[in-house]
């Protein structure tokens, strides 16, 4: 009886979380309360709110007035949604972010990569974004998808030039498109930024690990959709999970969750693991699989295709990268068939040829060039100056160089950069 009820409270809250339908009825209800609020910042947070739950032409017409070059201000004059990152916009320098290219003479901009809305509220709170504009254009990443709007909306005609955000969901290019707050999306994600090098994969044949998870222990990584299948697997099967602490909760938890399941034994945990090591579990994994039913660009697909190895998501799931699964890469997976799919995933895992798709498609020098050439273009149509490309990056796991001996040639900029803006990028200055 304690069994079947801890299953129900999974399925239900897994329902709550993710359910199409209840993300509408919040997002009405938050719209109707909308109505009641008289402070203006308290309003439009909430319409953001109600806007990122459920993108309606409605809700569009109500924040749309205050996206306008003479209102846009207000999101970050009134600190519109600061709240949830308040504890990390005490620091005045970056973090998770890189200098693409030094400002050069004659007007040519350089180019600053800010990743995760906390970076750029700190450049908002702590120093003159209209002064660092005229010498930097901004690149900024999101972190989610949908977009937290009002962290977004706080670079609203922030300076003359757009700010170039990159997305984390082919989606968020149209919703970003709806709204004139020159904030200018980019159909680049955090998950095309791997670096092939670090994967070095062994023949299927040599590979330990039949699946592995690559996921923190919150309950949105819904780990327990895999215990509910592996129950119907064969055994014997080598089963890995890798993770960390997240949202209050440990290994322990996701423990007792396969213990519902009836699978506490079947499955190995790895905790707090190096990204080397992940990496190596990575490339020593038949198939990796990805369960959560809505997250960012989910870096951890482009990972499992470097690593040669084929991936599973859910057919449903609002995941950026699930634009990457095709034939060559992996399969969608649909809760009925799970079971048998994941088991005919790994038997075939050789037939499929996702590091030779990657390779093609989503590396890192390309994206750095794709980047440029978009950057280069914009620059061209407002005639200012483009004499220099950006110094080509990856994440591993954060921003950083592809070459040490273009680091060492960036010092000095990251030296001009304090000394012009008193701006420090963690660890460069």
């Amino acid at each position: 009886m304690i069994t079947a009820v801890s299953k129900l409270k999974l399925r239900f809250g897994d329902w709550l979380r993710n359910s199409a339908l209840v993300w509408k009825l919040h997002a009405f209800c938050l719209a109707i309360r909308s109505l009641g609020q008289h402070k203006i910042e308290v309003r439009l947070l909430t319409l953001s709110y109600a806007y990122r739950r459920w993108p309606t032409a409605w809700l569009q017409s109500r924040l749309s007035p205050w996206l306008t070059p003479d209102r846009g201000a207000i999101w970050r004059e009134k600190n519109i949604g600061w709240e949830r990152y308040q504890q990390r916009l005490n620091d005045h320098g970056l973090i998770k972010s890189i200098l693409l290219k030094a400002p050069h003479p004659w007007g040519e901009k350089g180019v600053l990569y800010v990743a995760f809305e906390y970076n750029w509220l700190r450049l908002l709170k702590h120093h003159d974004i209209r002064k660092l504009m005229q010498d930097y254009l901004i690149v900024g990443a999101s972190s989610c998808s949908p977009p937290d709007f009002s962290a977004h909306w706080a670079l609203a005609h922030v300076g003359p030039d757009p700010v170039f955000m990159q997305i984390s969901n082919s989606s968020d290019m149209l919703l970003y498109g709806r709204f004139n707050h020159n904030i200018r999306p980019i159909p680049i994600m955090a998950s095309d930024w791997i670096n092939p090098a670090f994967y070095q994969p062994k023949p299927h044949s040599q590979r330990g690990i039949d699946l592995l998870v690559v996921a923190g222990w919150g309950r949105v990584k819904r780990h327990w959709t895999l215990f509910n299948a592996l129950k119907k697997m064969r055994k014997g099967l080598r089963v890995v999970l890798i993770g960390q602490d997240m949202d209050g909760r440990t290994a322990a938890d996701v423990l007792n969750e396969a213990r519902v399941f009836g699978v506490a034994n079947r499955i190995e945990m790895i905790c707090d693991a190096r990204i080397e090591d992940v990496a190596r579990h990575q490339c020593d994994s038949k198939a990796s699989v990805i369960l959560s039913a809505r997250e960012g660009a989910c870096v951890v697909v482009s990972e499992s295709l470097f690593a040669d190895a084929p991936v599973a998501l859910f057919h449903d799931a609002h995941i950026g990268s699930s634009r990457y699964i095709n034939e060559e890469t992996g399969i969608f997976l649909h809760r009925e068939t799970m079971a048998a799919q994941l088991e005919s995933l790994i038997d075939e895992s050789d037939k499929f040829s996702p590091r030779r798709w990657a390779e093609v498609n989503i590396n890192c020098s390309q994206t750095s060039g794709r980047l440029n050439q978009l950057l280069r273009d914009y620059s061209a149509s407002v005639c200012i100056p483009w004499t220099c490309d950006i110094t080509p990056i990856c994440w591993h796991p954060d921003p950083e160089y592809m070459s040490p001996v273009d680091r060492s040639a960036m010092t000095s900029s990251y030296s001009d950069l304090m000394e012009r803006h008193n701006l420090s990028i963690s660890p460069y200055t």
